[in-house]
């Protein structure tokens, strides 16, 4: 796991902590300034189609997009070794990260400390991205998601 202040992490001795602390700690700080084509972009492939709406893909810093399954929060399946992206919902649609984290060895202990942090009223989604093969991956898709680009 790597936290969004560079930090790693593996699945040996507090990453239960570290990733609840990942995870309220990307929230409460707010969502760091996604680049303007971060917003979750519908995939052309799938237009029309009925499970147009289960999947997204977001672009990061490098201009790479990373396709993503949508869930409900309470429906969000405990995958390990994915990343995970809360997604604020407006009215209109459009789609917004509060926070990434890679769920690990343990995702039951990020999806309950990302849905606690949820609670405000704020109407959002759960991203899982899984298509990363490894930890380092996760770490750059992290870093990639998480950094504005420059403008």
């Amino acid at each position: 796991m790597l936290a969004l202040d560079g930090t790693p992490a593996d699945c040996r001795g507090g990453i239960a902590t570290a990733a609840l602390r990942q995870v309220r700690r990307s929230l409460a700080s707010g969502p760091s300034a996604p680049p303007a084509e971060a917003e979750g972009m519908q995939l052309a492939a799938l237009a029309g189609e009925a499970i147009n709406r289960q999947f997204l893909s977001w672009r990061g810093r490098s201009g790479r997009r990373y396709v993503c399954s949508v869930y409900d929060p309470a429906a969000c399946p405990a995958y390990e070794h994915a990343l995970l992206m809360v997604a604020a919902v407006a009215p209109d649609g459009a789609r917004r990260l509060l926070s990434i984290a890679d769920t690990g060895c343990f995702p039951e202990i990020v999806l309950a400390g990302a849905a606690e942090a949820t609670r405000d009223g704020t109407p959002v989604e759960f991203h899982v991205h899984l298509l990363a093969r490894s930890r380092a991956d996760r770490a750059a898709i992290l870093v990639d998601l998480a950094q504005p680009r420059a403008s």
